[in-house]
């Protein structure tokens, strides 16, 4: 579900950096340039715990509760396997480069002051 929410932030950028002419329409292929090995990444663990969840070996099944034991004492990688887990160890992938400057693009212009905000009783 994360991953899903941050797909969702980084097309709204760079959708509304396009509308608003901060980058060119070809700039909208960041996208899947960003978000493409992120969500390889989410499919991978996903099958990798799935296969050790379902795991039908008693001896697997014995290696895989030792690992996660000894696991759960070490701090780095209980706290590696949660950012993992929450897709916070993606972050870089959800973060946009600087619009590029395309000779002969239109710079976006000064946006017009906003009007002030009227309270109403």
């Amino acid at each position: 579900m994360n991953t899903g929410i941050i797909d969702a932030v980084v097309l709204g950028e760079l959708l509304g950096d396009v509308v608003n002419g901060v980058r060119a329409e070809a700039e909208l292929d960041l996208y899947e340039t960003l978000r493409r090995p992120a969500a390889q990444e989410v499919l991978e663990l996903a099958g990798k715990m799935t296969d050790m969840a379902l795991t039908r070996n008693p001896v697997k099944r014995f290696v895989r509760n030792l690992l996660l034991s000894l696991m759960n004492l070490n701090q780095l990688l209980k706290r590696r396997m949660a950012l993992k887990l929450s897709g916070l160890s993606r972050a870089p992938l959800a973060r946009l480069p600087a619009p590029s400057r395309v000779p002969g693009s239109i710079a976006p212009s000064k946006p017009a002051a906003k009007p002030a905000l009227k309270l109403a009783a």
